[in-house]
């Protein structure tokens, strides 16, 4: 390296206060203190790297200690301004915390607070990092900072306030840089390109400004390294892109067409030659899904030309995805599949693999694998609007006497799922029984009974069953407590919730676990479950009351009514052995005082 060269950013840092880049607020707040001659004794400089920390309080102090200041506009000639350009000044003198950051340096700094300044009109200190001192360097400065002698001024510096001790902090004026626009970065590095005749075309100093999170600094030291490339020829934002390890847009775009049409070989063909060309599987995957954020955000605008300060794409490629006309909910399942692969490449011995996998899932054009750690069977998260199923009902123009006689157990089947028996028999005298005898007409086939249930059942004995067939006592009394039954069909039992938080506890993996294999047991797998919120047309069956039954582990003598279990239907059986449970099995069984505790709390009871 020449003896004469610097650095972009070291050549181009900022001298005065018109040289700052995005920082307006501080600019005015700073010389509007200087101009008012109300300087303060302490100011906290703090934000992201980058921005202008180290460069304002360097300004500041020139601007205080200039022969013609304090003054906004600092002569850049004077001996005060040319050593703290250089940073050789002897009335501000500048500390790295880091390697100062114990008691002793503390007391070094004290000690030289109490020397006057030599040529200027303050002694400044500027602490840069000032989080990495301990907190017993803190306490020795705090009265200092409190009440410093006349015409000292500390100046403190730091990337991580909230580390700072609090009562150091309170005796600052804090002021907080904010990152830099890509738009002012880029303005600024075209400035720049112009000064030293580097061949680079705007897209590329967007990208650079867009990868660099706000710093100028690092987008001044990334366009130093790609300048050697500007010497014989323009750099293009292709080759800031291969400089950075991204993948190129057009790329991704023929991965993006790949997948959707399906064709697996040509996808792994085109992921074979990425990888070979340095890009590793993790970086693909951030890469790619970048590209399904930025795609999905230019399906969904109005005017896709708007909304580039968003994205870090140009207008030619917003037009070119546009023009595509991709589907925004394809778009969405595959940037769903790779989030979810994307947790396993990061950990992975054998990353690849992983992305493999995942390419091959994001091409299959009816995805129905499930999870890749597969907990709970998925369920609605979105709640349905669902409404409760109709009974049969004989049409109004027939007459009683008119109904089939074999059509009749069908429709006392059909009715007990929203009436109770009494009201069903009290529809049917003896008369309209005869009539029904007189005239009869073709009957309906009943169709088959599902495997796995129990015939004749209505839907609250059904989850009854299950409710009382989990095992987990506390799985048990929330279902039957928090969950409100909506529907049964043929495979699928609707349980309603009042909110989204009591749903996703109904999803957590011991509860829903539970829930299964108590199915299982009852029912043999017959059913599936989905989970919606209550509310508008979601209403919960009328009398859907279950009442938990916690089976007694010490052995009873049986009673009269298990003794007669052999005669009455299973119903009766069930309602028994609900009533007998009900009534002392917390008292008899064996458990832990907080077990009891819950048990006595929600026994028998419906959590609304």
């Amino acid at each position: 390296m020449s003896e004469n060269y610097l650095p972009l950013f070291r050549k181009y840092r900022p001298q005065s206060f018109k040289d700052l880049v995005g920082q307006e607020n501080l600019v005015k707040a700073l010389t509007n203190a200087i101009e008012l001659k109300r300087i303060a004794h302490a100011y906290l400089f703090c934000g992201p790297r980058g921005t202008g920390k180290t460069s304002s309080a360097r300004i500041f102090a020139k601007s205080l200690n200039c022969v013609q200041g304090p003054t906004v506009e600092p002569c850049q000639k004077c001996a005060s301004c040319v050593d703290i350009t250089n940073a050789a000044g002897m009335d501000v003198i500048e500390i790295d915390a880091a390697t100062n950051r114990g008691v002793e340096g503390a007391e070094d700094l004290i000690a030289q607070v109490h020397y006057a300044p030599v040529s200027g009109k303050y002694k400044i200190f500027i602490i840069d990092e000032v989080h990495m001192l301990t907190a017993t360097a803190f306490n020795a400065l705090l009265k200092t900072f409190e009440e410093p002698p006349e015409n000292v001024i500390f100046i403190l510096a730091t990337t991580e306030p909230h580390k700072v001790l609090e009562t150091i902090v309170s005796r600052c004026q804090r002021f907080d840089f904010r990152r830099i626009t890509v738009e002012d970065i880029t303005k600024r590095l075209r400035e720049i390109s112009d000064i030293e005749n580097i061949k680079i075309t705007d897209e590329a100093l967007y990208t650079i400004a867009k990868n660099v999170s706000g710093g100028l600094r690092d987008s001044l030291a990334l366009l130093d390294q790609v300048s050697i490339l500007g010497a014989k020829e323009e750099i293009t934002k292709e080759t800031i892109e291969e400089l950075l390890g991204k993948i190129t847009f057009d790329r991704l775009l023929n991965l993006l067409d790949l997948i959707l049409k399906g064709d697996i070989e040509s996808t792994l063909a085109l992921v074979d030659d990425i990888y070979l060309k340095g890009s590793e599987p993790r970086n693909l995957c951030e890469n790619f899904m970048e590209f399904l954020r930025n795609a999905i955000i230019i399906l969904s605008a109005k005017n896709p030309h708007d909304i580039t300060k968003f994205c870090p794409l140009s207008v030619q490629e917003i037009d070119s995805l546009k023009v595509k006309n991709y589907s925004k909910s394809s778009c969405e399942r595959i940037l769903d599949i790779a989030i979810e692969y994307y947790k396993e490449i990061k950990f992975a011995t054998n990353p690849y693999l992983w992305t493999e996998l995942m390419l091959i899932r994001a091409s299959r054009q009816d995805d129905t694998v499930q999870s890749l750690n597969p907990v709970i069977q998925p369920v609605s998260a979105v709640p349905k609007t669902i409404e409760p199923k109709k009974p049969e009902i004989v049409p109004e123009e027939k007459t009683p006497a008119e109904i089939p006689k074999k059509q009749a157990p069908q429709e006392t089947t059909a009715s007990k799922e929203t009436q109770t028996p009494q009201t069903t028999e009290s529809k049917h005298t003896e008369e309209q029984k005869e009539n029904i005898e007189h005239k009869p007409e073709p009957a309906q086939e009943t169709p088959p009974a599902k495997s796995g249930a129990a015939e004749g059942q209505n839907p609250v004995e059904i989850w009854s069953k299950i409710v009382n067939s989990i095992e987990s006592v506390p799985a048990k009394f929330f279902y039957s407590g928090m969950a409100k039954l909506v529907e049964i069909d043929d495979n699928r039992i609707v349980l309603g919730f009042i909110n989204h938080n009591v749903i996703a506890q109904a999803k957590s993996e011991l509860k829903h676990k539970a829930l299964m294999e108590g199915e299982k047991k009852a029912f043999a797998g017959t059913y599936g479950f989905e989970f919606v919120q209550l509310g508008g047309n979601i209403k919960p069956l009328e009398g859907a009351v279950v009442k938990p039954v916690v089976k007694n582990e010490k052995p009873q003598e049986k009673k009269p009514v298990e003794a007669q279990a052999q005669s009455v239907s299973d119903e009766t059986r069930y309602e028994n052995q609900t009533e007998e449970h009900s009534d002392n099995s917390i008292e008899n069984a064996i458990y832990s005082p907080k077990v009891k505790e819950m048990l006595e709390a929600f026994n028998g009871r419906i959590v609304d």
